[in-house]
């Protein structure tokens, strides 16, 4: 009997939840006639077809779907074996690649990483900063190991575990006059000279979602996709933005700032980790995200609901 590779299950997991082969074959840094190649070697060694194959792509047959199942196992299990080896000395080494959304990045890094890379100095830490739909693809071309999110992407290749609970708020400067800490209805404001990020961002759909019901009142937009620049500005101006509590963990009690929890419109706020389904979390990434989460919690960074 032929043996199936390792290459040959990770190119066919690429392709089954790509639903194409070109697709897949960015995700794996290959050629595309290389990945295809290698998906008819597997099919000829199972003697099934794994595939029907169109122009508009590729769809899984029935042995196919099930095969995918037995795959994903496969390739996890030798990834979780190669994660337990490495940790078998019990010392706190290795790396950590991750993303993080911008809201993270302002809101907790200050005061986590510097504490983080002291106290495991044999960690090496590689950082990207993206909004959800950035790292969800980060993720998936292995770029980073996991990302803390506000939108997971629906894909079967990706595992989705919740890591904090969060909420929205209304951030402006004391010059609007709203009293700080107030729960707000946003439709009950006069209209808001409103910060935003760009229309391809998961928030910013939110949001237009309620300004086109007047659920959130709006008198002018102003478009910005860099959450600092958005804090900075709203500070500095009567402008206002909307962004989870945990952008402004650092800023609770700030004089320059006002925070208001948004009673309505419901705008979703949780944050979530995605990683590989086939990729365990190492033992270094498993100590980052358990800190990190820590620090959103001790700092009080979540509002109440």
């Amino acid at each position: 009997m032929i043996p199936i590779t390792i290459r040959q299950l990770q190119y066919y997991v690429a392709t089954y939840e790509e639903a194409s082969f070109t697709r897949a074959a960015e995700r794996e840094h290959c050629s595309q006639p290389a990945l295809s190649a290698q998906i008819r070697n597997l099919e000829n060694i199972l003697n099934r077809s794994l595939f029907e194959r169109s122009v508009n792509g590729v769809i899984p047959t029935a042995e196919g779907q099930r095969f995918y199942r037995h795959s994903v196992a496969i390739l996890r299990s030798v990834n979780l074996a190669q994660i337990e080896m490495a940790d078998v000395s019990g010392q706190v080494v290795g790396q950590v690649r991750v993303g993080l959304i911008p809201s993270v990045v302002r809101g907790l890094l200050p005061t986590f990483l510097p504490k983080f890379v002291d106290t495991y100095p044999m960690i090496d830490i590689r950082l990207i900063q993206g909004f959800s739909d950035t790292l969800a693809e980060a993720v998936l071309a292995q770029t980073v190991e996991f990302a803390v999110v506000l939108e997971p992407p629906k894909h079967q290749g990706i595992e989705i575990t919740k890591f904090v609970d969060d909420s929205m708020v209304l951030i402006s400067s004391p010059a609007l006059g709203f009293t700080p800490g107030e729960p707000l209805r946003l439709s009950e404001l006069p209209p808001l000279n409103l910060v935003v990020p760009s229309p391809n961002h998961t928030l910013r759909r939110n949001i237009e979602r309620h300004i086109w019901t007047k659920e959130i009142r709006v008198a002018r937009i102003l478009e910005m996709d860099t959450v600092h620049g958005m804090i900075d500005f709203v500070g500095n101006s009567k402008w206002a933005t909307i962004l989870p509590m945990i952008a402004v963990a650092c800023d609770v009690g700030s004089v320059r700032l006002c925070i208001n929890p948004i009673l309505a419109p419901l705008l979703e706020a949780d944050l979530y980790l995605i990683n590989l389904t086939q990729h365990p979390l190492a033992a270094t990434a498993q100590l980052f995200v358990h800190e990190l989460r820590q620090q959103a919690t001790a700092i009080g960074a979540i509002a109440p609901r």
